[in-house]
């Protein structure tokens, strides 16, 4: 008796085995699926990551030294509030000071801030005029130390300046000499020629003289970056006032205890450099918290035993918090082009559960015959299914972590990977159903699959109405994806899945009705197979290979129409800042020849005049502010900005308001209502304006808080507003070289003249690594989604393998020719193709709308305006033939199998096939 069990036993075993091997072809596509699934997935969190990450140490570069460090003063002298401090002392305990207050910080900002870097110099001091300079000239520099200047610094010419160790001498004995270097720009500003001395106004015991010229070694780097003055000096025109000249000089800064005393005060200056390499994107909240934490609580330094309190600064919110605003819409956009590859990826995982069940239907009713129990069959599927799918994920593991080394997420990924592994065993239980021998009628439609269709329906109403209700949505806290925006996409293909199987059958049922009076049998008993596929009991089988077009198709739309959306919306943020495709801003105004001579620039197709008109007085609101104007011509401005949104469009702003009044746009106005409608007051007659408020400067040649842009063509004379020109907006014809026009503008314009360039701007948004790689990812979403329909199709195909072979044979043997047996095969996919591709175009067209409306991706495009909802149609439609071609393949594959078969042993192997259900 024992020995029968052990027998029974091992001869389960074997024909376990042996199935197992005699339908491994099936486990093999299901280990593949879960190898391309685990890769996307687990990849997925570190390939965002690595953009976010990349992104964020971009705009922290962009920002420079003087948008992210870390800053604090400490200033002595008699007129200096607080402790009275020795600015020698300073000097000596600045180090210290560094290395305790970076000690005091928390760790997450102690990582991203390095060491403290130190300089002390003196407030401006006057010095002696070169010759030939104008009497109401004004010529001044700071003497500064700083220990690390010969590494920062490159000497050109001369030598380093001789430390300075004897005490100042008093008057009488003629003054001290110390020597300094300065930039080659500095002392050209200062007319200061190597090897001459200058004496101090403000104390005569002491004269500079310049040794040495030197350069940065890196001008980005934060020590010349924090403080433009040290590179380039500065320049102040006061008009009638006279000009002022002042640089920065160094002197030795082992000279600096013996001179300081001999100014009137210093300003220590003490800044921790922050490091964009050193920031991640999962750190980030922890080192928005700790840097809040420390500008809140000011440490307290002492300077000798003066105990002084730190005030620190820093700008560093301003670029995290434009990361922000950039980075969650796209973060919101990563996972919705995520999703469209996954759940066909799970249409497939399904359809290949499907395969390997119906294949296995036979062997699972032999060894359930022999004895076995409904559970061990079940376990059996899914310890097939698990010795395919668990080393399949390892390897999407290992494949994700190889192609996105140094990225930080680990965990979530290893947990994305096991979820893959546990799918193909959770699916081939599912596929298996009961597994009590079949009847011979397919099991009736259970009864519950309409309350499960009714809730898909729901969902996805719910969740369009929510997105429609909601409207446009500011970014949030953090980087978390908007739940609603990424589910609702699948939650739409899904509906469409059940309207378009539930409203397919009626058409179908007509045409078969049609079909059936006609001479032909083809056509016919072609429409009357797709009509059984798509019935009650054919709609399950039918669902996953529509769900899988009418997902692809529609993701692989919405994803187009992200890329047109996304560049379209650069290009139009670009032009809004600076106010069309280039302009041209004087340093005061511009005469008639510049206008004319811009206006002839080759590839310049139209321009618009920007006066200036100084301060208005302007009443609104219930209060009266003067604010810098600008008067403009709305004709010629509608010629530069026609293609910017109405919303941007100062042409369209400027006409639209109240008839009769002059049209006006205001910003920077500060009220507490709604501003429509305004007053100029204080200079001649009084105007009434019609007034649109903005939130942002259309122009870079707007340079003031409060402004106001008015339309010249209806402004009275009588108000005795007047302006000259100072902007020329310039729109390029198309194929311009806008790099040629930029210089023909920049040498138009003269010293001082601001140029702006929206194409430059463009083409520096597109090399963001959050543009590129959002590009990059929408293009692989659709490469994926397209290769897991075409695996969709082919499964769908290979379910159908016997029935149509046996088809084929059949119609073969009463007479069918080749052409007319191709003709009824053709109708087997041919519905499902076409309305899976309509209903797929219908969805892709409307998703953008719906999803992309209410994300607001202003500061994903750097727009000032939410971008209008962009579909490119040539895009468009080679994404749909690419899915057409790809269906037509795998029919022409489809048939070409069946044709190859004989139909006598076709027939024959039908007639001796087993009563058990199986196919």
């Amino acid at each position: 008796m024992a020995r029968a069990t052990h027998g029974s036993r091992l001869s389960d075993a074997g024909l376990a085995l042996r199935s197992l091997r005699a339908f491994r072809g099936g486990l093999v596509l299901l280990a593949l699926v879960t190898v391309l699934a685990a890769t996307a997935l687990s990849a997925w969190p570190r390939v965002s990551s690595m953009l976010l990450t990349s992104e964020l140490r971009h705009e922290l570069t962009q920002a420079g030294a003087g948008g992210r460090d870390v800053t604090t003063t400490i200033r002595t002298g008699s007129f200096t509030a607080g402790p009275v401090l020795d600015a020698v002392d300073v000097w000596r305990d600045l180090p210290a000071i560094g290395r305790s207050v970076r000690q005091g910080m928390r760790p997450p900002l102690r990582a991203v801030a390095g060491p403290g870097d130190s300089a002390a110099r003196s407030y401006d001091v006057p010095i002696a005029p070169p010759a030939g300079a104008a009497s109401n000239s004004r010529y001044a520099v700071g003497v500064e130390a700083y220990l690390g200047l010969r590494d920062q610094a490159r000497l050109l010419s001369g030598s380093w300046p001789a430390p300075v160790t004897a005490p100042l001498a008093p008057p009488p004995a003629g003054g001290s000499v110390v020597e300094v270097v300065l930039t080659p720009e500095a002392a050209k500003l200062l007319g200061w020629p190597l090897g001459a001395t200058r004496p101090i106004a403000s104390d005569p015991r002491l004269e500079l003289k310049l040794t040495g010229l030197v350069e940065p070694k890196d001008a980005a780097s934060d020590f010349w970056n924090l403080d433009a003055v040290r590179a380039h000096g500065h320049f102040v025109d006061a008009g009638d006032a006279g000009k002022e000249y002042g640089a920065v000089a160094w002197p030795d800064p082992g000279s600096w205890p013996v001179v300081a005393p001999a100014f009137g005060g210093t300003v220590a200056s003490l800044w921790f450099p922050v490091a964009p390499s050193a920031f991640r994107v999962e750190d980030l909240p922890a080192v928005r918290g700790a840097l809040g934490s420390f500008l809140a609580l000011p440490p307290v330094a002492r300077v000798g035993e003066v105990p002084v309190p730190l005030t620190f600064g820093t700008s560093l919110p301003t670029p995290l918090d434009a990361f922000q605003s950039r980075a969650q819409p796209a973060n919101t956009l990563f996972a919705i082009l995520a999703a469209g590859p996954l759940v066909v990826a799970l249409t497939v995982l399904a359809l290949g559960a499907r395969l390997v069940v119906s294949r296995r239907r036979e062997a699972l009713a032999l060894m359930a015959a022999r004895g076995a129990s409904p559970w061990r069959l079940r376990g059996s599927l899914a310890l097939d299914g698990a010795l395919a799918s668990v080393p399949a994920a390892a390897v999407g593991l290992v494949i994700a972590l190889a192609v996105t080394p140094g990225a930080v997420p680990v965990l979530l990924p290893v947990g994305l990977a096991a979820l893959c592994a546990l799918a193909p065993p959770l699916a081939l239980v599912l596929a298996a159903g009961s597994l009590t021998p079949r009847p011979v009628a397919p099991p009736a439609r259970s009864r519950w699959a309409w309350v499960a269709e009714v809730v898909v329906l729901g969902l996805a109403v719910l969740s369009v109405v929510l997105l429609a209700r909601r409207g446009l949505s500011a970014p949030a806290s953090g980087l978390e994806v908007d739940p609603l925006a990424a589910l609702t996409p699948v939650l739409v293909a899904l509906a469409a899945c059940v309207v378009v199987l539930r409203v397919t059958v009626v058409p179908l049922g007509w045409l078969t009705g049609a079909l059936r009076r006609g001479r032909g049998a083809v056509a016919f008993l072609g429409a009357a197979g797709s009509l059984g596929a798509t019935g009650r009991r054919g709609r399950g089988a039918v669902l996953w290979p529509v769900f899988a077009l009418v997902a692809g198709a529609s993701i692989a739309l919405f994803s187009v129409s992200v890329l047109a959306t996304a560049r379209d919306g650069l290009d139009q943020g670009a032009r809004a800042r600076v106010g069309s495709d280039l302009s041209l801003t004087a340093a005061s105004t511009l005469d008639t020849g510049q206008l004319a001579a811009v206006k002839r620039i080759p590839g310049v197709a139209a321009t618009a005049t920007v006066d200036w008109a100084g301060g208005v007085a302007i009443s609104a609101g219930g209060t009266t502010e003067v604010v810098s104007g600008y008067l403009v011509d709305p004709k010629q401005l509608d010629g530069v900005q026609r293609d910017l949104p109405a919303s941007a469009r100062l042409s369209t702003l400027l006409t639209g308001g109240l008839p009769g009044r002059t049209g006006a746009v205001l910003g920077g106005w500060e009220s507490r209502i709604p501003v429509t409608s305004a007053l100029i007051v204080g200079q001649g007659s009084n105007v009434h304006l019609a007034v649109t408020e903005l939130d942002f400067a259309p122009g870079v040649y707007v340079r003031d808080a409060r402004w106001a842009i008015i339309d010249r063509s209806t402004l009275p004379r009588s108000s005795e507003v007047a302006g000259a020109p100072q902007t020329v907006l310039v729109a390029l014809a198309p194929g311009a070289d806008a790099a040629a026009v930029h210089s023909a503008l920049a040498r138009i314009g003269g010293k001082g003249a601001l140029v702006g360039d929206a194409v430059a701007e463009r083409a520096a948004l597109h090399a963001s690594p959050l543009v590129a790689g959002t590009e990059a990812v929408a293009l692989l979403s659709i490469a994926l989604t397209a290769l897991l329909c075409v695996a969709a199709l082919l499964l769908t195909l290979v379910m159908n393998t016997a029935s149509r072979i046996r088809l084929v044979a059949t119609l073969r043997t009463v007479g069918f020719s080749a052409r007319q047996t191709a003709g009824v095969l053709a109708w087997e996919l041919g519905p499902v193709l076409v309305v899976g591709l309509i209903a797929g175009t219908v969805v892709g067209l409307l998703l953008p709308g719906v999803v992309l409306g209410p994300l607001d991706l202003r500061g994903f495009t750097g727009s000032p305006v939410q971008p209008a909802i962009v579909r490119d149609p040539w895009l468009s439609a080679a994404a749909l033939a690419g899915f057409a071609a790809v269906a037509a393949l795998a029919t022409l594959v489809a048939l070409a199998g069946a044709r190859r078969s004989s139909p006598a042993a076709v027939l024959r192997a039908a007639g001796d096939l087993p009563t058990t259900g199986g196919q």
